[in-house]
């Protein structure tokens, strides 16, 4: 039996232990998770075993977003955990619907930009101006959390 197959059929059995309503495997290499945490929400991941037997882990839904390496199945599963734990406590926010649109909309510049600068031959004072207004939104952000109340460390 080949140990990624082993390593994925033992994650497998944990992440439906902790809700995953499904799961599909291709070539016992790559992983696809769902878990409904609601009508409406939906999480789910991908994951993949390398060479070195490492987990690579994004999630997918609502918003992509790379979570990086794992080392074994139990880091992986605890991550999620964790993860759909602040999911389900975020819900319950009247903000929870804004913050969704304001993470898809900062996919949306990712792709644009990327989109822009493989495309098109961007002059440097337009480069100057993305990068004032994105160095602007850090820093609105890291004010925001110093205003905000920590509900998860």
């Amino acid at each position: 039996m080949n140990i990624n197959t082993a390593k994925g059929d033992s994650i497998e059995l944990l992440l439906r232990q902790i809700g995953a309503t499904e799961v599909k495997v291709v070539r016992g290499l790559l992983y696809f998770i769902k878990f409904r945490l609601n009508d409406t929400l939906e999480i789910s991941y991908t994951y993949n075993i390398n060479a070195k037997n490492q987990y690579f882990l994004q999630r997918i839904k609502p918003y992509p977003l790379s979570h990086g390496v794992f080392d074994d199945e139990y880091e992986i599963v605890s991550f999620i955990k964790k993860d759909l734990h602040k999911f389900n406590n975020a819900m319950n926010s009247s903000n929870f619907d804004s913050f969704l649109n304001v993470a898809k909309k900062f996919n949306s510049i990712t792709e644009n930009i990327e989109k822009l600068f493989l495309n098109y031959d961007v002059d440097k004072r337009h480069l100057q101006g993305l990068d004032k207004e994105l160095s602007d939104i850090v820093d609105e952000i890291e004010e925001i959390k110093k205003d905000a109340r920590e509900i998860w460390k």
